[in-house]
């Protein structure tokens, strides 16, 4: 029998992550890495100078060079690896419960809207990919990791809703993924997360099964009859 599309959504991501190894980095490295996250989320991104790191972090400049000899352009590429690698961890955690495809969604869901809440870091990395798109300021590698990122991201819901019996294209996730991260600006109405999660899965959920095709019927998998053997192979044809 075929595996499973989410059990091979998550292995990518898991080979995604691995050797993407975070607890070496030096005291100093991450120190900087949080101050900066700090700083940008706070007071935003161009208000950042190594001076104004410097104060925030308690260190003079030419310390911040011997761990970021190339300054703020990678300081800024490791605080986008490790926000990335960050969520794709609590994501793939979340995900890796699930017992089926509705819960696997749900999952999904869940764990994108409570970043959204409760961390500023999302908008940040929004801001920044979205401000590499004109100014080009990312090294290829970085945005070769990003674009990667993405691209798995939407592969997890795409398999979910393969497994469900929904083909879901590329333009509807891309909906859905940008509803999640509004999610600041009409999660509000004095709900606790717990509900605002529950009205969010099946606000996604409809929007999936307005927008794809209707499920096959009872004990037809559609992974058997899409032909397709990976997430990438999903996602190129989404």
């Amino acid at each position: 029998m075929s595996e499973l599309p989410r059990l091979r959504a998550n292995a990518a991501v898991r080979e995604f992550l691995s050797g993407r190894e975070w607890s070496n980095q030096t005291p100093a490295r991450r120190r900087i890495i949080e101050g900066f996250l700090r700083l940008a989320t706070s007071r935003g991104f161009e208000s950042v100078t190594m001076r104004t790191l410097g104060s925030e972090v308690g260190m003079k400049a030419p310390s911040i060079y011997s761990s970021f000899p190339k300054g703020k352009e990678e300081i800024v590429a490791e605080a986008l690896r490790w926000f990335t690698d960050s969520f794709a961890h609590d994501l793939l955690s979340g995900a890796e419960t699930a017992t089926s495809a509705e819960e696997y969604w749900a999952a999904l869901v869940r764990c994108h809207l409570s970043l959204q809440l409760r961390r500023p870091e999302p908008g940040l990395w929004d801001l920044l990919i979205a401000a590499d798109k004109v100014a080009r300021f990312l090294d290829d590698e970085v945005r070769r990791d990003a674009d990667r990122w993405v691209r798995l991201h939407e592969g997890m819901y795409i398999a979910a809703a393969e497994e469900m019996g929904f083909e879901l294209t590329g333009q509807t996730v891309q909906v859905i993924l940008t509803l999640l991260d509004g999610a600041r600006r009409w999660g509000g109405n004095g709900e606790s997360l717990d509900e605002l999660s529950l009205r969010t899965v099946g606000l996604t959920r409809s929007i999936l099964e307005s927008s794809g095709r209707r499920p096959l019927p009872i004990g037809v998998p559609s992974w058997h009859t899409a032909g397709l053997t990976d997430v990438d192979t999903v996602i190129r044809n989404s």
